[in-house]
């Protein structure tokens, strides 16, 4: 008798302990400097970054060189149109007050956002910078933090110096939130750079491009547009696949489009 209640109990005790089972999806991220819709024609069009976005059907899509009722592009809301167009949530980072607007960067999410910061980080020599970071639902036991980031974009050593301490100042805050990061945009910087060599140091991985790099395409051509990621012990990250969209008139960035398989 003794026996059979003993076995009963673990019977019971296991079916309250169920194993969680692992789980993986895929996750399509995008970055894309639009230079507030003037492409490489001096034309200001935004809806060419609307249907490049579109096209793309991103989860996610961090956005650099953003107006918002600027009088240089029209007095628009750029955020709230694309939000629109793209039918994504959308989040407005103001850099600085600029030609009675706001100048700064946005995010477009088709996944539910549990929060978000603007955080200010260092000053650039001539402009303010933050980043948007939020923490992003991608599934019921599954939330990750996904970064937008448009650094100082002088040359030279203080360049390079303003860079580093505005990462140093992102990793801070993203340490406090204790979760699997993404970050992507336009760093300003090249993958051998101070600013990325510091980011490997703090754990996070860069994602190759291959041959095909370069993804500022002004008058020098330079790889500055990223995705890093970082893991944590619940979420994991692989990259399934990256690309730099050939959109020559746009914008003086190509588009960056990064696939993702998350396990968790």
């Amino acid at each position: 008798m003794k026996n059979l209640l003993y076995l009963l109990l673990c019977f019971s005790l296991l079916g309250a302990c169920k194993v969680k089972q692992e789980q993986t999806i895929d996750l399509k991220i995008m970055s894309y400097n639009i230079r507030h819709g003037k492409g490489l024609d001096t034309i200001l069009d935004l809806s060419r970054a609307a249907a490049i976005i579109k096209n793309q059907a991103p989860d996610l899509c961090g956005l650099q060189e953003v107006d918002h009722f600027i009088k240089r592009s029209d007095s628009v809301d750029q955020t709230g149109y694309l939000a629109r167009e793209t039918k994504m949530k959308g989040t407005f980072g103001k850099f600085m007050a600029y030609q009675n607007g706001e100048y700064g960067m946005a995010t477009l999410s088709a996944k539910p956002l549990t929060s978000t910061k603007i955080l200010q980080l260092p000053d650039g020599k001539y402009e303010p910078r933050t980043s948007i970071v939020h923490e992003v639902a991608l599934a019921k036991d599954c939330t990750i933090v996904f970064a937008n980031v448009h650094f100082d974009w002088i040359s030279g050593k203080e360049g390079s110096a303003n860079r580093l301490n505005q990462a140093k100042a992102l990793v801070a805050y993203i340490d406090s939130l204790q979760k699997a990061t993404i970050i992507t945009g336009d760093f300003n910087c090249t993958p051998d750079s101070p600013t990325m060599q510091y980011f490997a140091e703090q754990g996070f991985v860069f994602v190759e491009k291959g041959a095909d790099n370069l993804s500022f395409q002004g008058e020098e051509t330079s790889e500055i547009d990223h995705l890093i990621y970082r893991n944590s012990d619940l979420v994991k990250f692989k990259s399934k696949s990256i690309q730099l969209l050939d959109e020559p008139i746009g914008s003086d960035h190509r588009p960056l489009v990064v696939e993702l398989e998350v396990t968790f």
